[in-house]
């Protein structure tokens, strides 16, 4: 077990790890487990420099990475077990949304080895819609033409390419159009419906 694990599993069962110099004290109501005093023993060092970095991390940073874990479909143990985790990530990052450690967490080599190793891949965060859209020519504007698409997507794509693309007179961010570009995103919002 890592240091931060260590520190997890003391403060889970009710003991508070602190420094004394360069020796550790622990404080609980009620006596700790054997097998956890002799990890806490094994890895002193490391505990000591885990707890001199920083404190251990808070129950807002625990919560944090339980849910990164939910997110990635593990447990918080095999995140903080291969470094995918730290303690200065549980100190920084616990105020962000747990999807975007999720999404760097998932482009990390060590995650993917991981994944590989149980034979196990797992669902993008924001899965795609799919429809039956086949490519089949480029008009002449070069915008390629879908067939068999859904009928709001050729309505969303003539929007945007007169909104967008060519008007002077449209300005979506100011809810300004000209007569066609309204005409057109009526359509659009019409499709949507």
């Amino acid at each position: 077990m890592t240091a931060a694990m260590l520190i997890e599993k003391s403060r889970s069962v009710g003991i508070v790890l602190t420094l004394s110099g360069d020796t550790i004290v622990w404080q609980s109501d009620n006596p700790p487990e054997p097998e956890l005093l002799a990890a806490l023993r094994e890895n002193r060092l490391s505990i000591i420099d885990a707890l001199r970095m920083g404190t251990p991390p808070s129950s807002d940073s625990l919560d944090w990475l339980a849910q990164v874990a939910v997110i990635l479909s593990t447990d918080a143990s095999t995140l903080l077990e291969h470094g995918l985790v730290d303690l200065d990530d549980l100190a920084e990052q616990y105020r962000t949304h747990p999807r975007f450690a999720a999404r760097l967490i998932e482009s990390s080599p060590v995650w993917l080895r991981l994944n590989l190793g149980r034979g196990k891949t797992r669902e993008l965060h924001a899965p795609e819609v799919l429809t039956n859209c086949v490519l089949t020519e480029v008009n002449k504007a070069g915008i390629p033409q879908i067939k068999h698409a859904p009928n709001w997507i050729a309505k969303r794509d003539a929007f945007y390419s007169h909104a967008v693309g060519h008007c002077k007179k449209c300005f979506p961010p100011a809810s300004r159009y000209c007569p066609a570009g309204a005409r057109l995103l009526a359509l659009y919002q019409g499709a949507l419906q």
